[in-house]
């Protein structure tokens, strides 16, 4: 299976599991947004790293975002401190498998500021990913 579908699904299962009460919005998934706190994630593809001069191995880069969405005018305390709960099951030197693909987090999630869309507050929490890639 390729390293982006290992990687996205390994992440959004550790999301799942760590949140089994908290309704996420998948990419391209029908969603209804429900009245209370729900996730919206997205896995970002970046440019592969090549750290050695053979083809056999190589290193994809990913940006998995994760978009902790409350209700607007009930301050954000809430949605940080999710966030920051998000960071720390995602924190650096954190590595999952997936099949053939190993997974790691080498870099510590950031917290961007909250800021209200579509009379929702939105806090993102970005993972910087990298999945190693075997090639035969």
């Amino acid at each position: 299976m390729s390293a982006l579908i290992n990687t996205k699904k390994a992440l959004e299962r550790r999301l799942v599991q760590n949140f089994p009460n908290t309704k996420v919005a998948f990419e391209n998934i029908n969603f209804n947004k429900p009245s209370e706190m729900y996730f919206e994630v997205q896995l970002v593809v970046l440019q592969p790293e090549d750290v050695v001069v053979g083809s056999k191995y190589y290193r994809e880069r990913f940006s998995f975002q994760i978009f902790v969405v409350d209700l607007p005018n009930k301050g954000v305390f809430d949605a940080i401190d999710v966030a920051e709960q998000i960071r720390t099951i995602f924190d650096k030197g954190m590595f999952l498998q997936e099949s053939d693909s190993r997974i790691h987090v080498l870099r510590t999630p950031r917290i961007e500021s909250p800021e209200i869309v579509e009379q929702r507050l939105v806090v993102p929490v970005i993972i910087p990913v990298i999945t190693e890639v075997y090639k035969d």
